[in-house]
Order: C-alpha cells, then structure tokens, then sequence
C-alpha cells in the first residue's frame, strides 16, 4: 500500500492562516441590545417621543400578518431606535413574534415559531 504525505509547509501554512484572525475592518457589526419599558414608563416615553400608541401598533401588526390574534405589546429601546416587540397568535396556531418600528409603524422583523401547534 502506497503512503501518503502532506508537504511540511502546508500545516506550518494553515497554522498560520488560521493564527492570523481577521483584520479588525472586517469583524462582525456590535450587537446592539434592547432595553424594554415597563408598563408605567411606557405612557411617558409615547408622550415624549411622540410614538404610536400601542393599540394602534397591535392593529396593525394584526393587519400585517392576517388571521392572527395580538396577544402582547411591549415598548422598547433597540440603540437610538424606538420599537414595540408584539406576540400574535396566527389562526393556523403558531405564535409569531413581530418588532415595529414606534414612530413610523413600520415592520422591521417577524418571525414565525417553528413549533407546530397540537392537534386536538
């Protein structure tokens, strides 16, 4: 049986590709973390920052997805962004979770869970 082998140099170059890491210009954008509102600080913000309110944002989140349920509506702060992260229920029963946009009402996320729902 004929044995093989790998050049010295190409490990001692993997090695070093691999040690290199990535130049700093090409690193992954910071994460920007949300910081939600509780229910009496809520009113103030809209006021101040001249929101939608949150009914207005669970309506049209409900017309946006079709045939769901809104279920839950909460104000949050994502960087300089205002946003309401909403919970619906959708007819066929799977949660979805949207995020919207507080001063324009503008989608700017929603994601469908992935569970299907029990069969009864």
């Amino acid at each position: 049986m004929a044995r093989m082998s790998i050049h010295p140099v190409v490990p001692a170059l993997a090695v070093a590709i691999c040690a290199s890491g990535t130049p700093a210009h090409a690193q992954a954008p910071a994460i920007v973390k949300g910081v939600c509102f509780p229910t009496s600080e809520t009113r103030e913000e809209i006021k101040a920052h001249r929101l939608l309110a949150p009914f207005v944002a669970l309506k049209s989140a409900e017309k946006a997805v079709g045939k769901a349920e809104a279920l839950s509506a909460k104000l949050c702060r994502l960087g300089d962004e205002y946003v309401y992260e909403i919970a619906l229920l959708h007819g066929n029963g799977r949660l979805v979770h949207v995020v919207m946009n507080a001063v324009t009402g503008k989608l700017v996320n929603t994601r469908i869970s992935r569970e299907t729902p029990p069969r009864t």
